[in-house]
C-alpha cells in the first residue's frame, strides 16, 4: 500500500495521477529526484532561480538542493547561498578551492548513488516555472516506469528554438514545421540533443557518461589513441565543453532526450543568456530573446497534450542532432556503422551502459606510435617556446592603520575585532585578467556569443515583422532624441532672448529715470 500525502494547494497540479496505472501508482516514492545547481559570480542571476525554484509546486515530496560555487564565487553569492532557506528538503553547499571551468563543474556536480537518483542541473541564468518538478514527476514516471524507454537519457525541461549543431552554424528551429501533419500539435519529441539549460538526466546514462568522459580525458593528456568525432556537427570543436562529449556518447549509442512542445515554445525553464555586459545591442537582445522561451505559468500542459494524456513510447516522434526526423531503428543503424569507424571492438548489446567498447584505439605499429608521440611532444615545445608573456598590473599595497585615543584602556581582543571590520587592502596583481577570466567559459557558450551577429541576421530575413518593430524603435528613439535636444536648443535661445530683451527694457527704464 502506497500512501500519497498531496497538499491541498497541489492537488490542481497533479490531475494527470489519473493517467498512471496502478503498478506505476506503487512506485510513487521511488524516483528521487535533486536539484542541482552551480553557480560562480552571479548572485541576481542566482537570486532569480532560487526564488523560482522556491515557488515551485514539489507535490509534498522531499526534493534535496545542492549548490556548488566555484572558486572565484564572490562575498555576496556565497552569503545568499548560506542564508536562502530551503524547507522541502536538505539544502548542501559544495565551493571548489581550484577554479576548473564549467565542464568539470557540471560533471562532477552529481554521481549517482543509485538508479532511482535523478538529478535536475541548473545553471545559474536559468529560471524555472512553478510546473517544472510536476512535468519532471509526470515523465519520469511514465517514460521510467509506465512505458519505459531504454534509450531515453533525460527530461528537457526547455523547448529550444535553434538548431545549434549544424555546421554551418546555428539555424532558426520550429518543431512544427518538422512534425506536422505526421504528428498532433504539441506532441512531445525526443531528441538526440542533450539540454544544458534545465534538464533531468537519468542515472545509469549519467554513470556511463562519467566512465566514457574519463578515460576521454585520460587519453587526450596521454597518448592520444583514440579518434572520436560526429560527422558533420559543430560540437566537435567545443573543446573545454562536456556536451561535446555527451554528444559522441548519444551518437553512438543512439540515446535520445524527451522535449516538451507546447504553444508559443512554453518551457519549464528558460536560459537569460547573460554572457555580460558587453553584450548590449538592441538588435542582439531582440536575437536573444528566441532564446528566452515563455515559462509556462498555468497549468495547461496536459490540457495542450494531444488526448490530454503523455503519449505512449512507441508514440514519440523522434529527432536526430540535427532536427530531423528519424525512427530509432535508423539512429542505431547509423551508430552502428560509425562505431566501426572509430573503435576496434565490436558494439555491445543494448542498456549495458557500459563505454568500454567504445575506447578500443585500433592497432599501430610502435613506429607509427612513437612518431606520432615525437610530432606531439614536437608542437607543445613550440607552444611553449612561443607561450606569450602575460604582463599583470600590480598596485602598491594600502597599509591601514587605527589610532585610538587611550590604547591602553581598549582590551587587545576588542581592537582586534574591530580591525576585522576595517576594509582591506585588494592585490590587484593576484586577479586574472579579462582574457584568462574568459578562457575559463565554456567554449559552447563562447561559439553562441560569437554566433549572434551572424543569428540576428537570419532571424531579420525569416521573421521581418517581428523583428521590424525593434529596429524602427531605435530610429524613432533615436529621432525623438535628436527632436528633444532641438527643441531643448530652442527654447533655451528663446529664453536668452527675453532675457536680453528684459535687461534692455530695465536699462532704458534707468535711463529716462535718470533724465527726469
Amino acid at each position: 500500500m502506497v500512501t500519497l500525502a498531496l497538499p491541498l494547494q497541489d492537488i490542481p497540479h497533479a490531475l494527470w495521477i489519473t493517467d498512471l496505472s496502478l503498478d506505476t501508482l506503487q512506485a510513487w516514492h521511488t524516483p528521487r529526484l535533486q536539484l542541482i545547481v552551480i553557480t560562480d559570480r552571479r548572485p541576481h542571476s542566482l537570486s532569480r532561480l532560487l526564488h523560482s525554484m522556491a515557488r515551485a509546486h514539489y507535490l509534498g515530496d522531499t526534493v534535496d538542493l545542492l549548490i556548488h560555487m566555484e572558486q572565484s564565487a564572490d562575498r555576496v553569492t556565497r552569503m545568499l547561498v548560506r542564508h536562502f532557506p530551503w524547507p522541502h528538503g536538505k539544502k548542501r553547499i559544495r565551493h571548489r578551492i581550484q577554479r576548473g571551468g564549467l565542464m568539470p563543474a557540471i560533471v562532477e556536480a552529481w554521481y549517482p548513488t543509485h538508479n532511482n537518483d535523478y538529478a535536475v542541473l541548473l545553471e545559474d541564468d536559468i529560471e524555472v516555472s512553478p510546473l517544472f518538478y510536476a512535468w519532471s514527476k509526470a515523465t519520469v514516471l511514465q517514460y521510467r516506469h509506465q512505458d519505459p524507454l531504454p534509450f531515453m537519457y533525460g527530461i528537457s525541461l526547455y523547448s529550444p528554438r535553434n538548431l545549434e549543431l549544424l555546421p554551418a552554424g546555428r539555424r532558426p528551429f520550429d518543431p512544427a514545421a518538422v512534425l506536422e501533419p505526421a504528428h498532433p500539435r504539441n506532441t512531445p519529441y525526443v531528441s538526440q540533443v542533450p539540454c544544458s539549460w534545465g534538464a533531468v538526466y537519468f542515472p545509469e546514462h549519467w554513470r556511463e557518461f562519467h566512465d566514457y568522459l574519463t578515460s576521454r580525458m585520460e587519453d587526450l593528456r596521454q597518448d592520444q589513441l583514440l579518434n572520436i568525432t560526429v560527422p558533420n556537427s559543430r560540437s566537435d570543436r567545443w573543446k573545454k565543453s562536456w556536451k561535446k562529449y555527451f554528444i559522441e556518447l548519444v551518437y553512438l549509442r543512439a540515446y535520445a532526450m524527451l522535449y516538451p512542445n507546447f504553444q508559443h515554445a512554453e518551457s519549464f525553464s528558460t536560459n537569460h543568456l547573460e554572457f555580460g555586459t558587453h553584450v548590449t545591442k538592441t538588435r542582439l537582445l531582440a536575437v536573444m530573446d528566441s532564446f528566452r522561451v515563455p515559462l509556462m505559468e498555468r497549468d495547461t500542459w496536459q490540457q495542450q497534450l494531444p488526448g490530454h494524456r503523455l503519449p505512449g513510447a512507441s508514440e514519440l516522434p523522434v529527432l536526430d542532432l540535427w532536427g530531423e526526423v528519424q525512427t530509432h531503428a535508423a539512429l542505431e543503424r547509423t551508430a552502428a556503422v560509425w562505431h566501426r569507424q572509430v573503435s576496434a571492438c565490436a558494439r555491445a548489446g543494448e542498456a549495458r551502459y557500459d563505454p568500454q567498447d567504445l575506447l578500443c584505439p585500433f592497432p599501430h605499429s610502435r613506429q607509427e606510435i612513437e612518431a606520432a608521440l615525437a610530432e606531439a611532444a614536437a608542437v607543445a615545445e613550440a607552444k611553449r617556446r612561443l607561450k606569450p608573456v602575460v604582463a599583470k598590473e600590480a598596485v602598491e599595497r594600502i597599509e591601514y592603520v587605527t589610532v585610538y585615543a587611550d590604547p591602553l584602556t581598549v582590551p587587545v581582543e576588542d581592537r582586534q575585532r574591530e580591525e576585522d571590520y576595517l576594509p582591506k587592502p585588494i592585490d590587484v596583481s593576484t586577479m586574472l585578467s579579462v582574457e584568462e577570466d574568459h578562457a575559463f567559459e565554456d567554449d559552447e557558450r563562447q561559439d553562441l556569443e560569437f554566433e549572434l551577429e551572424r543569428l540576428n541576421a537570419l532571424y531579420f530575413d525569416m521573421y521581418p515583422d517581428t523583428l521590424l518593430g525593434v529596429s524602427l524603435s531605435e530610429e524613432e528613439e533615436g529621432e525623438e532624441g535628436e527632436e528633444g535636444e532641438e527643441g531643448e536648443e530652442e527654447q533655451e535661445e528663446e529664453e536668452e532672448e527675453e532675457e536680453e530683451e528684459q535687461g534692455m527694457d530695465l536699462d532704458m527704464d534707468v535711463d529716462m529715470e535718470e533724465e527726469d
